[in-house]
């Protein structure tokens, strides 16, 4: 792959919370227990890179910090609050000086940034609520983006605010008493909270007793179930997202697809393509990239699967007329083996398919990437909200991994990447109009392209069989003719055909996408209309201020990618159930 190759994929995340007061003596057990938790999840997800959240506090956070860079782990540090204050908590020059050191390694690919600040910056400064507040806030922010959160905890359930049994508490329940509603799990009284497990290691505190089993792993699951190997870490969810790694790897230097993902970031973001690509942040190239890479392997097997499923109906409709001519013409034992040969022809292409997760995977990747579209430009416009929040709730399971996924790369740490309005309404409101607009008058003309089609075999049929049956009754066809049983082969093949292609049209599901995509194209004309008003009324310099524009403009982008989430649910549960099967013959 190019130099942005690391861009392209998706990483497994790790998160850290523990206790700051370690026991030295009990340091190097710690560090060869993580250690071990590292090189595990590496083993079995060779395809995927590793990286972790560490807001690199005293004690356990550095302690994985540094394990996690020994063993080439990507480190990521969300600071609690600006640098300055929060060094108020080292009391020590050698502290101060390892959390620099750390500080600068992680500098070095730009994955520092600061979280918003919940209080006035002056009540931070002082040792109180505010204070405690920010570290649960930076507790709750490592435990809700990863994947598995690692804590090294003494196992004690205490109700500390920020402390580390809450951030567990947070990771396996989705609820944290002292963090802002707007930075709660968001999902409905019905849905599944987006939890998931943590990686326990027995750890002492300098303050307390020692304890027996120093270094002993525990798996903690968001069922109440505790388990005792790291075996159960492994899930279907970090299978899914490392095979779509793999298809990062083995697809994306075929030089069809390294254009479809040029095209596909330049269509999204021309301007931030190309020359600024080296001047954005780490996580926004991340973005960008996993966006384009999603988007062009959806429509690779897309491809693939259009491929696979002409081909079988080709095939069918090849064994359906070496059917006829055994049966009509002539028992040649050659018709009956052609027929045998390409049956096994359509069940490997068939099996093929299946095994590739050609249908499957292009779903998911084109679900990947629409979601991605929604969150870069609602960060671009401003907004904080994630597109986990309000997407696939309903789809649990298989398709969790994308909603993971996604948090694991929404660092939001791009405030220089924001955009104009006008450049937010031009890329994806204007286009999406367009793309939706153009596509349904293609789908339509499809449908009714292949319905003439389906109708004229339907129409022919009838009339071979009228022509059959007047040649019988005048005479001019006879029972043992070549024209009888050439009529009867043609009288199998063509209604044969035509139910092959409405079986295609059925799979593609051309009418629904069209009225789907009558839909949106109406909700994008619509907000295109909202953003222009904002637009000009905010170059015409009104009575509103500045604020109060981009409060409007907030609203809009926000209503249009919910809506947008929603037509991506609707569009995967469409096409979830129209696998290609191989047709039976009656």
């Amino acid at each position: 792959m190019n130099d942005n190759a690391q861009f392209h994929k998706i990483p497994i995340t790790l998160g850290i919370t523990g206790h700051r007061d370690l026991r030295e003596g009990e340091k190097d057990i710690l560090r060869e227990a993580v250690r071990k938790i590292f090189q595990f999840i590496q083993k079995h997800h060779p395809n995927t890179p590793l990286q972790l959240f560490s807001p690199l506090a005293d004690g356990a956070d550095r302690l994985v910090a540094q394990v996690a860079l020994e063993e080439n782990v990507q480190l990521i540090v969300p600071l609690p609050m600006p640098k300055d204050l929060y060094e108020i908590d080292f009391q020590t020059h050698d502290s101060k000086t390892e959390f620099d050191e750390l500080l600068e390694k992680a500098q070095e690919k730009g994955q520092v940034f600061e979280l918003p600040l919940l209080e006035d910056k002056e009540k931070i400064r002082s040792y109180g609520e505010a204070r405690t507040k920010q570290y649960a806030f930076v507790g709750a922010y490592i435990a809700r983006h990863s994947h598995i959160l690692i804590a090294l905890w003494d196992g004690l359930p205490l109700d500390k605010s920020g402390g580390t049994s809450q951030v567990v508490q947070f990771r396996l329940m989705g609820k944290m008493k002292d963090l802002p509603k707007c930075y709660q799990l968001q999902h409905g009284p019905l849905d599944i909270p987006n939890t998931g497990p943590v990686c326990h290691v027995v750890t002492s505190r300098e303050g307390g007793e020692p304890l027996d089993l120093v270094g002993k792993i525990q798996i903690l699951l968001p069922n109440n179930q505790n388990k005792s190997h790291l075996a159960d870490l492994l899930s279907d969810n970090l299978v899914a997202l490392n095979r779509f790694n793999q298809d990062v790897e083995k697809y994306a230097n075929h030089p069809r697809l390294q254009r479809w993902i040029k095209q596909s970031q330049r269509y999204l973001l021309p301007e931030k393509i190309g020359k600024n690509f080296e001047n954005l942040s780490p996580a926004f190239k991340t973005m960008l990239g996993v966006y384009g890479t999603a988007n062009a392997l959806a429509r690779y097997f897309q491809f693939r699967l259009r491929q696979s499923t002409l081909a079988v109906l080709w095939i069918v409709g090849a064994m359906v007329g070496f059917y006829g001519w055994y049966n009509s013409l002539e028992t040649n034992p050659i018709a009956l083996i052609s027929y045998l040969i390409l049956f096994l022809v359509a069940t490997a292409i068939l099996w093929g398919s299946q095994w590739w997760h050609y249908h499957s995977k292009a779903l998911d990747y084109r679900a990947l990437a629409e979601s991605l579209r929604v969150q870069i430009f609602w960060h671009l416009g401003g907004l904080t909200d994630s597109v986990t929040d309000h997407h696939l709730l309903k789809q649990q399971g298989e398709l969790t991994w994308i909603r993971n996924s996604i948090q694991a790369i929404n660092v939001y740490d791009w405030a220089e990447n924001t955009e104009s309005l006008a450049e937010i309404h031009s890329h994806w409101i204007k286009h999406q109009h367009e793309w939706f607009s153009k596509n349904t008058k293609k789908n339509l003309h499809k449908s009714e392209k292949f319905g003439k089609w389906i109708n004229g075999f339907f129409v022919s049929t009838i009339a071979l069989i009228v022509g059959l049956l007047a040649g019988q009754l005048t005479g001019i066809v006879s029972s043992h003719s070549f024209l009888h049983h050439l009529l009867i082969l043609l009288i199998a093949l063509v209604p044969a055909t035509g139910a092959l292609l409405h079986y295609y049209t059925e799979i593609m599901a051309f009418d629904e996408q069209a009225k789907q995509y009558e839909r949106m194209t109406e909700l994008f004309m619509r907000a295109n209309d909202e953003m222009e008003k904002i637009i000009v009324a905010q170059r015409q310099n009104n009575e509103k201020t500045e604020e109060e524009y981009q409060k409007q403009a907030k609203a809009v982008l926000f209503e249009l990618g919910k809506e947008a989430l929603k037509e991506n649910d609707n569009w995967l549960l469409l096409h979830r159930k129209r696998s290609l099967k191989l047709p039976k013959n009656s």
